[in-house]
């Protein structure tokens, strides 16, 4: 229990304590509003599809490979119930609820700042969250929000697009690189921060009211 206690004080220091004060748009709104999220068997199923079998349970101990050997029986079940509990802005309360795994990095083991967090949360709210992350993704990218220089969580593009000094060393160039340690960055960023930009961005609505409720009052 010590050491459990030791490793959440660390955890739960990292979050940031919101100044009140509103970040302005830095690009111009798009004409089209996403307010809502379409769930159907086609999109469900490709979310199931991408769950990694070897990941552990929830709270609510239903394991991925659950999931995945029953996805052409539960698709139709799942939308619905995705499609009722997006329509009235309800977030289950074992969704809000995750076991949190310590995982070490490197270094050494005595030092609470070597390990990582790894947050377990049931199956059946993961794959809503991918279904919602998937149609976000497709909206900021079709209406050019996304920056041209983020090269992290963009499809077909990583660590391995950003070349342009490996083509001067293969050109015999000298290049100068400036390494920025944002460490747990995402993590930092407060909700309210988040929904304000979300809703610059014209994500409002259904949609904004549920991720709302999905962020608010999450326990571990």
């Amino acid at each position: 229990m010590k050491k459990a206690n030791i490793l959440n004080e660390y955890f739960a220091s990292v979050g940031t304590i919101d100044n009140d004060t509103t970040p302005g748009s830095t690009k111009s709104q798009p004409r089209i509003v996403l307010d809502t999220i379409v769930f159907d068997t086609r999109n469900i199923i490709a979310a199931v599809r991408k769950l990694k079998v070897n990941l552990s349970a929830g709270p609510d101990g239903l394991p991925p490979l659950l999931y995945k050997r029953l996805q052409s029986s539960i698709a139709k079940p799942l939308a619905l119930l995705f499609a009722q509990l997006f329509c009235t802005g309800v977030v289950p309360e074992a969704w809000k609820t995750a076991i949190i795994v310590p995982v070490f990095k490197k270094g050494t083991a005595s030092n609470v700042a070597n390990y990582r967090p790894i947050s377990l949360t049931c199956v059946a709210s993961k794959i809503m969250e991918r279904v919602i992350a998937k149609c976000i993704y497709d909206y900021l990218a079709s209406n050019n929000l996304l920056s041209g220089t983020q090269h992290g969580f963009i499809k077909g593009r990583s660590t391995c697009t950003m070349n342009d000094w490996t083509l001067s060393v293969q050109n015999k160039k000298g290049v100068s690189i400036a390494y920025i340690d944002f460490t747990r960055a995402f993590d930092s960023v407060t909700h309210t921060k988040l929904f304000n930009r979300l809703y610059n961005y014209r994500i409002q609505g259904d949609l904004l009211h549920w991720l709302t409720q999905f962020f608010s009052g999450r326990t571990h």
